[in-house]
């Protein structure tokens, strides 16, 4: 077994009499351990030790649960393309524009019409929703297959072609990840990677495999049709798999590959995925090993999923198939941003009481006595601003709506949402992988400081939407490859909200004034006669550390003095 983390040898049960017993140090160095014999051969002696072996483990497991049943996030990497993948909206719209004009192959390959007008006007609507998307103007990138700079008159989506673009950011990704890390292939144990659309036999996770030349007892799952939350989502079934298999690497890979999601009529419906989804992977790193969870960057503190596909509007809003004329294509309904915001308001209303201070929990209490008990329907909502709870927001940038729309239900200002909109500008909508480039610019740009929460939003087809809550466990500014065009100083971590003082502030004015109330009350019932001439100068003492703390909770205790008078 392994030094820092014991694992029952099952070898000893199937040694030869009399063979040495040896000390695996890894998953692969016990797979690569030639064993013999069977268990019926196993002496006692090696019997007891296997015996003793799991005794060992399972104190392991009582005496480390942070190790091995808490989530820890080791480190990420998002990928970018190479520089000749680049698309300039302009340039690309003439090279469209002219294709239109001149090629009736363009019009049949990319509109399926004949007619020129028809085609320019399906140009001209393209053009105008990536303008409005939140795009850069020179900036996020296309595979060669649907690039209008390589293969504009005749787009490819061959399975071949699809492969081509997968090999490129799903190994991409995952190469960068391995080689920041400085770990080799072998050193996975479980991986899981995740395309929506692209769903190939061998799957995606074979690919990896036999990319990379994996073990052969790696344990590898592909996720599919699952739409953009799922790289949020996904982060449950990593969860799982690390509770059950301890003194474990996995990587999840997420990525949506947009050659075989190229539209190919006139559907405006379906051409709007055209204009805003675009290439790009990301892989990410988790552990329970104790070396690794040792330089770990994050934790997972909560996390919830809600699915909505029992709503006939939510299961229909978006969804992959053939238009009237049997082109396939993502078909976005009018209805997306309004289902999303139910699906994220489902899951807020399960995640929130662990994440807000004591005062917004208080603020909430006072707001739903006065509507529900007493009555008062001219009182609204409570909203709670989730910018007093949370450091930083990891929100899927699906487009310029949906971001608007997920940033007014949870009242978030441009501060809290720009690192989300510059995903959206410089990478288009990366689908799963969004909200992971989300957090790459976050570590590149602004840096987390030790104690940081950061929420992370996936919302996608079905409805599905993922919240995942994680918290730094260090101090972390490292500059992604993918963001160093924005990367800060490293010794600058951006200054926030008094979040962490103010939290400190209510809690602890809450405490003095409730061992006030307690002390009052036992010098009324005569219980500290005693004491009065021992506690008279520590009272004298805190009375100046009082005042103030009483004035700060002040509003927040009124209307609870006011309710109970009531």
């Amino acid at each position: 077994c392994h030094d820092s983390c014991p694992v029952p040898d099952r070898s000893l049960l199937s040694s030869p009499v009399g063979a040495p017993v040896v000390r695996l140090t890894s998953n692969s160095a016990r797979f690569q351990q030639q064993r013999g014999g069977t268990a019926l051969g196993a002496s006692a002696a090696q019997r007891s030790q296997s015996t003793a072996c799991q005794f060992s483990y399972s104190y392991h497991c009582s005496r480390r649960p942070e190790v091995l049943y808490r989530m820890h996030l080791i480190d990420l990497y998002n990928f970018k393309p190479p520089a000749e993948l680049l698309v300039h909206r302009e340039e690309g719209q003439a090279i469209r524009v002219n294709a239109a004009k001149t090629s009736l192959e363009f019009r049949r390959n990319a509109f399926n019409t004949d007619s020129v007008d028809e085609a320019l006007d399906l140009l001209d609507f393209c053009y105008k929703i990536v303008s409005r998307s939140g795009l850069s103007e020179n900036g996020t990138y296309l595979p060669k297959a649907i690039h209008p700079n390589y293969n504009c008159v005749q787009p490819k989506t061959s399975i071949n072609d699809a492969m081509e673009e997968a090999q490129m950011v799903v190994c991409g990704a995952i190469e960068g990840l391995l080689k920041k890390q400085g770990l080799a292939a072998r050193d996975v144990d479980v991986l899981v990677t995740t395309c929506s659309i692209f769903c190939p036999t061998p799957s995606i996770a074979s690919m990896v495999v036999n990319h990379f030349k994996m073990r052969p007892d790696v344990q590898s799952y592909h996720l599919g049709g699952m739409g953009c939350s799922n790289g949020v989502v996904a982060v449950n079934l990593v969860k799982d798999m690390l509770r059950s298999r301890p003194n474990v690497n996995a990587i999840l890979v997420t990525t949506e590959i947009t050659t075989p999601a190229y539209y190919k009529g006139k559907d405006k419906h379906r051409q709007v995925t055209n204009m805003i989804f675009r290439t790009g992977a990301s892989a990410v790193l988790f552990s329970n090993k104790p070396k690794m969870v040792r330089r770990a960057k994050y934790k997972l503190a909560y996390n919830y999923r809600v699915h909505l596909a029992s709503r006939d509007p939510a299961y229909k809003c978006i969804w992959y198939g053939p238009d009237d004329e049997g082109n396939n294509g993502i078909y976005l309904g009018k209805d997306v941003v309004r289902e999303a915001s139910r699906g994220l308001s489902m899951a807020m209303y399960k995640v929130a009481p662990k994440i807000l201070t004591a005062g917004q929990i208080a603020k909430y209490a006072v707001t739903e006595l006065q509507r529900k008990v007493l009555g008062k329907d001219s009182v609204a909502p409570y909203k709670p601003d989730f910018t007093e709870c949370l450091d930083h927001f990891l929100i899927h940038a699906g487009g310029a709506k949906v971001l608007d729309g997920i940033g007014k239900e949870l009242q978030l200002d441009e501060s809290a949402m720009e690192p989300s909109r510059m995903v959206l500008h410089d990478y288009g909508n990366v689908s799963s992988s969004t909200t992971w480039y989300t957090l790459g610019y976050v570590e590149s740009v602004r840096g987390a400081k030790k104690g940081d929460k950061l929420l992370q939003i996936g919302v996608g087809s079905g409805i599905k939407c993922g919240v995942n809550v994680w918290q730094a466990v260090r101090d972390i500014h490292d500059v992604q490859d993918a963001w160093a065009h924005r990367a800060t100083d490293p010794s600058v971590l951006k200054q926030r909200k008094g979040r962490s003082s103010s939290v400190s502030l209510v809690a602890l004015a809450f405490l003095v004034l409730m061992l006030a109330v307690l002390y009052k009350r036992a010098a009324a019932a005569g219980l500290l006669a005693g004491l009065e001439e021992v506690l008279q100068p520590v009272t004298a003492a805190l009375q100046p550390i009082w005042q103030p703390m009483q004035e700060a909770i002040q509003p927040v205790l009124q209307p609870m003095r006011n309710l109970l008078q009531a």
